[in-house]
């Protein structure tokens, strides 16, 4: 029987500081692969209570199917354990500070590291029933604070947060200026 072969695009591994080479990244970084680094985990803890060994999540990212026997040869310098396929690079990457764990210690999404032109920022992209609470939010703040003015508007949510700021440019202007309208019309209608 032949043996099977395992491919995919995303491949994620973990290096230990005390065993990988002091330039593991410039031995990556020399593939010209995009490839992310998660911030150092030296605060996670074994069930027994016990810390972890510090390490780094790395996912390595290909155009196209990669071989795991081409993928363990490119890691083999830097001495880590087998890599795993991942299925979801965007779970991936949410892992890397523990996102959507919340029992675990939470990293600083500031510390993820891209290399190769990976683009970290893609995969915090709003979903769809993201954006849409986020537009619930942002209409019923609109309503209970009588904004009348979509510049102003603009303002409040650069100081709010980048999600609302990418919803009110990026998705759904028509319904906020025809919301900002409305109470425009409701302050006018009522002096």
């Amino acid at each position: 029987m032949s043996e099977k072969i395992v491919k995919g695009r995303d491949w994620a591994f973990i290096v230990y500081p005390e065993s990988a080479p002091k330039n593991w990244r410039e031995i990556l970084d020399e593939t010209h692969m995009r490839w992310v680094e998660s911030p150092l985990h030296d605060k996670d803890f074994n069930p027994d209570g016990t810390f972890k060994k510090p390490h780094w999540h790395v996912m390595l990212s290909a155009d196209g199917p990669i071989t795991l026997k081409a993928v363990e040869k490119i890691i083999e310098p830097l001495n880590v354990p087998a890599p795993q396929k991942v299925g979801s690079g965007r779970g991936m990457i949410r892992y890397f500070i523990h996102l959507d764990n919340p029992e675990k210690c939470q990293y600083s999404r500031d510390e993820i590291v891209a290399h190769g032109g990976a683009d970290v920022e893609s995969y915090f992209e709003l979903t769809k029933t993201n954006k849409i609470s986020v537009m619930k939010d942002i209409i019923t703040y609109i309503y209970e604070n009588e904004i009348d003015n979509y510049a102003d508007f603009l303002m409040i949510c650069i100081q709010k947060s980048d999600e609302w700021f990418d919803v009110a440019i990026n998705n759904n202007t028509l319904a906020i200026n025809k919301m900002i309208d409305g109470m425009w019309l409701k302050k006018k209608n009522s002096l």
